[in-house]
């Protein structure tokens, strides 16, 4: 079993630190990825994963048991990196194999231990191979492949050491559009079939929502939001998990509540000066303190029939065929984005009318965090508020 355990994990780098205390667990067999803008810590925490660097304080445990000090060898990992990191003058069988013929002596602490048991190598190899439909490429040269074949090249040198656990480092990244989608869905079944632990990280979120057992986002060093992709899609716990998952991003909208009840608040919206209720617990909300609400592009529809309710010129359109998405004025850097259909007739210029469900609208305070709904239902009668 593989589950994985990182209990107030910290690196630093001299005096600034760039991991603040990170507290995970992964159980085995779960697609954890790590998502978050460049520069958040994520790959620096895969690395001390790995042990390609030190920890600075912490405790990281694998298979319950504390591999701090242990080589990467030693930890019983496999790791998948961006630049594939293949050998050029080596055929692509020799790649797949090196890690297992190596002497015990080796960086890899040799497998299968000096060239020994050549017949049990090439079973792995082959396997691996047929896995990835690369039986045909076996003899080819790493320069004879395209992009996508020599990153499966990658994960088939890391499925052949059978490690407790796999982590790739934005294996993706390389690759155009096309070749993203398909070594996606490789990736997702390579999963299946293997019944592995992966630790994967990414700054695509839609890598992050269709692969991911578990999603952690990380900003700034901290965990931000750990759970699964609709849990954090759903109920974002701040603005920040709020506004980086899901594409295109969530719409929000500054304001200042003017009114509390026990379980609503109502607060007036910079945007065009509107009033609005919001059936969210107040206790720790108070007369003008400043909100923002958020509302996915998907969960705004044009007219007027929902209880929450705007109106916007239209300053682009963008028609992707199934979907059209329309850019409205909000005399601000950010645009508010509505998503409809495909057939819609509406065009730049036009004065639009929207609403949305209340069970679709997100409500965060002054520090960014979110206030929990009070209802999931639209129907309800307004309550008496005091200001």
């Amino acid at each position: 079993m593989a589950d994985i355990a990182l209990s107030g994990i910290k690196k630093a780098y001299g005096k600034a630190e760039v991991l603040h205390g990170i507290d995970i667990d992964i159980k085995h067999g779960e697609f954890v990825v790590f998502v978050g803008p460049s520069g958040c810590g994520k790959s620096t925490l895969l690395r001390l994963i790995a042990g390609l660097e030190p920890i600075t304080d912490g405790e990281l445990k694998i298979a319950g048991k504390i591999v701090n000090d242990l080589t990467p060898s030693q930890r019983k990992i496999a790791m998948v990196f961006q630049s594939y990191a293949l050998y050029p003058h080596m055929t692509v069988y020799k790649n797949m194999a090196f890690g297992l013929t190596l002497g015990n002596k080796g960086p890899l602490g040799g497998l299968l231990g000096g060239g020994e048991n050549k017949k049990l190598i090439d079973e792995k190899v082959q396997k691996a191979a047929k896995s990835l439909q690369l039986e045909e490429y076996l003899d080819r040269y790493p320069r004879e492949l395209s992009g996508g074949q020599r990153q499966r090249v990658a994960i088939g040198r890391a499925i052949v050491r059978d490690p407790n656990v796999f982590l790739f480092d934005e294996p993706l990244s390389n690759l155009d559009a096309a070749l993203r989608v398909n070594t996606r869905l490789e990736i997702a079944k390579l999963h299946q079939d293997l019944d592995a632990t992966i630790i994967y990280v990414t700054h695509d979120q839609v890598e992050a929502m269709t692969l991911a057992d578990k999603i952690v986002v990380v900003n700034e060093g901290h965990v931000a939001q750990c759970g699964s992709p609709l849990e954090l899609y759903h109920h974002p716990a701040n603005k920040f998990v709020a506004g980086f998952i899901g594409s295109p991003s969530m719409n929000f909208l500054e304001g200042k509540v003017t009114a509390t009840s026990e379980q609503y608040i109502e607060a007036i919206l910079d945007y065009d000066g509107s009033t609005v209720q919001l059936p969210v617990q107040s206790r720790t909300t108070k007369v003008g303190e400043k909100i923002t609400v958020g509302i996915r592009p998907e969960h705004l529809q044009e007219g007027v029939d929902l209880p929450f309710q705007l109106k916007a010129r239209v300053n682009v359109v963008e028609r992707l065929g199934d979907a059209s998405y329309l850019y409205l004025e909000n005399g601000a850097d950010d645009p508010l984005c509505m998503k409809t259909d495909g057939h819609s007739t509406i065009k730049s210029g036009d004065t639009v009318e929207f609403s949305a469900n209340l069970t679709a609208v997100h409500v965060f305070n002054a520090d960014g965090n979110a206030l929990t709904r009070t209802t999931t239902d639209d129907r309800y009668t307004a309550p008496t508020l005091s200001s």
